[in-house]
């Protein structure tokens, strides 16, 4: 027999005290001893003949009850879940008030019910979808692009001064090092220090460390490379493809691979506005533990990647004149989006019953195997060894809830054209929903 008290302390979040009686507690007792009594070596006894009170001696009375809690409240967790009808997300937590071998077992749970969600119908959505086009500067653009991606370094002539691009070869503290000259480089006041530099040339330069200490450091330039950009000439061609044989055909693949991208580009564009419009339209409360525990995880988030950059919090605040309470609001806006677009999509697949089926996941592990070169078993094998079969069925479950939105929702296409430049500086729609 379970006993259940259950308080809502607020919208989707509720406390449940569990009373389970003495009777369950004990038979529980006996399923603990002969799980512990087969697994325990007791000096002077085979295992699973030790008595039970040589048992509890020999574990301790704290033991024999852990070893209880660990089977036995998990298992009443379940069923008074099930008995108060709340589909829960995340884990429970969970307090034990009371616990004791000859008393019934008395725990709490605080639990988060799954949100509701009242979703709009997509046909009364509208999505903006943009258009892209490629002009003959992208092209020119793109040309660079590969010219640039196979230059090789050169030695400066003598008496050459570091300008920005360059690879500037220095020692500091008897060791050597290679950086490149920038005068934009915010992290690195080397790289803006040794513009103008020659050969030969020393300088001392005020650093600060990640702790926000400064220190001074003298480095001596001892070399310094510039880039060499190949012209478009026959054996540049050649090198590219042997399908490719002349500047024309190179640029007519340029032309076919950019407007790909732009296509793509809008289509992406347009199923973020599709899930923007969904989202705007549809109710769902976001329980504030769950809005705490997210907030905690993008702050975290945001640190680890200072880390990265070689930067602490205190230092970024301190760069960026901002405060802590400041950084924590907006990550909460983000993880309030990030929460809502999640119980959405959910419930926008539960509704309209979008699964990716064992038909589909062949398909993809068929398309997998193609570009990999393996066999199809071998991409399930090492899919199935990282534990990614799981992560490949969303992603092509998404990939079907999406194609079911955009086909639904109105489309409101834009008559003027946007080239990449434009495109660049578009907000990105969820912008919307994050302010």
């Amino acid at each position: 027999m379970v006993e259940v008290k259950k308080e809502e302390k607020e919208k989707h979040v509720y406390l449940l005290e569990v009373t389970v009686e003495e009777e369950r507690v004990q038979e529980a007792l006996k399923n603990a001893y002969r799980d512990l009594s087969s697994r325990v070596n007791i000096p002077g006894f085979r295992k699973g003949r030790a008595p039970w009170n040589i048992l509890k001696t020999y574990l301790g009375k704290g033991a024999i009850l852990d070893s209880l809690a660990r089977t036995l409240i998990p298992q009443v967790t379940r069923e008074v879940l099930e008995q108060e009808k709340i589909e829960v997300i995340g884990e429970p937590e969970m307090e034990i008030l009371h616990i004791a071998e000859d008393a019934p077992l008395v725990f709490r749970l605080q639990v988060i019910e799954n949100p509701t969600v009242l979703l709009p119908h997509p046909e009364d959505l509208e999505a903006r979808k943009y258009r892209l086009e490629v002009r003959e500067s992208d092209i020119e653009r793109e040309l660079e692009r590969l010219r640039v991606a196979r230059s090789t370094w050169k030695e400066k002539e003598k008496e050459s001064v570091a300008i920005s691009g360059d690879l500037v070869k220095l020692t500091v503290q008897g060791r050597n090092y290679t950086i490149l000259a920038q005068e934009k480089d915010e992290q690195n006041a080397i790289a803006r220090e040794v513009l103008g530099m020659k050969v030969g040339e020393s300088k001392k330069v005020a650093l600060t460390n990640q702790e926000g200490e400064a220190t001074e450091v003298e480095f001596q330039v001892t070399g310094l490379m510039e880039k060499e950009i190949p012209q478009i000439d026959q054996e540049f061609l050649r090198n590219l493809g042997s399908d490719i044989d002349s500047l024309e055909t190179l640029r007519d693949k340029i032309r076919e691979s950019l407007e790909r991208l732009a296509n793509d580009l809008v289509e992406e564009r347009f199923q973020k506005e599709a899930i923007v419009a969904l989202g705007k339209h549809s109710t769902v409360h976001i329980p504030a533990p769950l809005l705490e525990l997210q907030t905690r995880h993008k702050i975290d988030g945001f640190q680890d990647q200072l880390k990265k950059d070689g930067l602490t919090l205190e230092r970024y605040l301190e760069l960026t004149n901002t405060d802590f309470a400041t950084v924590e609001k907006e990550l909460r806006k983000v993880a309030h989006w990030e929460l809502k677009k999640f119980f959405v999509l959910q419930q926008y697949a539960k509704e309209y019953a979008i699964e990716a089926s064992d038909e589909d996941l062949d398909k993809e592990l068929e398309r997998l195997a193609q570009i990999s070169g393996r066999t199809k078993e071998d991409v399930r094998e090492i899919l199935t060894r990282n534990d990614k079969i799981e992560e490949t069925q969303e992603r092509l479950k998404m990939q079907k809830l999406m194609e079911h939105l955009t086909s639904r929702v109105k489309v409101k296409t834009l008559e003027e054209p946007l080239n990449f430049d434009q495109w660049k500086v578009l907000e990105n729609p969820e912008e919307e929903m994050i302010s």
